[in-house]
């Protein structure tokens, strides 16, 4: 069974201020490295803002950013492979800045189902040329970074809703971030170097993105008001999933016919 537990840590200027009774030692030295690589200028306070970033190899950090200090959710890899929102894991437990920090649960629920109001109130709201640009740019694992002056959590957030769970698992964003040490897949920027930021595509090339199936599958089945294919669309494999599934089935083929060969011979 998948461990259900969320480990919390407060960061400041002078460290860890507070942590949970389930945080791993071991995290702190890579904790300190994602704060000082986030790049906040001293003297700055940050707006409020949310970043996810890989802790180690079995573990991922939702962090959220306000004035100076750092409120680190820590859950295993594995438990955020089945609730892969940053969005809904830190709406459900607001940061706590001050301790002591209680050990977090996830309940024994999934995420609430994405419905078909839901994404066509994005679209229709929203700026959906780059909404389905940038969806699909991420269904392509691409990355995008965008110049801004404040966090953009709800541009994000609409994009979240719209790219399929596999998509989500192996992306990271940052809401603002000051620098891209931490090799954000979707973040925003108070600036973007001139001539952008190589392999990132940018607030124009994700509006003008080439169009593709997936984009083009997802308008129609919300235009249509078709939840099953939207539920299907959202819940499909990525590139690197199916690769992985079509190497273990050759391996898997490939153990067979030697153990058939044993036994018959």
């Amino acid at each position: 069974m998948i461990p259900r537990t969320i480990a919390q840590a407060v960061v400041g200027d002078g460290g860890l201020i507070a942590w949970s009774d389930d945080f791993d030692d071991a995290w702190r030295t890579e904790i300190e490295r994602i704060v000082e690589a986030f790049g906040l200028p001293r003297g700055i306070a940050a707006p409020d803002g949310l970043f996810t970033v890989p802790l180690l190899r079995r573990h991922v950090a939702i962090v959220n950013v306000a004035g100076r200090r750092y409120r680190f959710l820590i859950l295993s890899r594995k438990l955020y492979d089945v609730i892969p929102d940053p969005f809904a894991i830190a709406d459900r437990f607001p940061p706590k800045w001050d301790g002591p920090l209680p050990t977090l649960e996830w309940p024994l629920e999934p995420l609430p189902q994405r419905t078909v109001a839901q994404l066509d109130a994005i679209f229709k709201h929203g700026d959906g040329p780059f909404l389905l640009g940038a969806c699909q740019a991420l269904v392509d694992s691409g990355r995008i970074a965008l110049a801004r002056e404040q966090p953009q959590s709800s541009l994000f957030r609409d994009i979240w809703n719209l790219i399929p769970d596999s998509i989500r698992r192996q992306t990271s964003l940052a809401t603002f971030a000051y620098s891209n040490a931490l090799d954000f897949s979707l973040l925003a920027m108070p600036t973007i170097p001139d001539g952008g930021i190589i392999g990132y595509l940018s607030d124009e090339q994700t509006r003008d993105y080439p169009e593709s199936k997936y984009e083009r599958e997802l308008q129609t089945a919300v235009e249509a008001g078709d939840q099953n294919s939207v539920d299907r669309l959202l819940a499909r494999r990525s590139s690197a999933e199916t690769l992985r599934l079509a190497v273990w089935l050759v391996l898997a083929a490939t153990a067979v016919s030697i153990a058939m060969r044993l036994l018959t011979r």
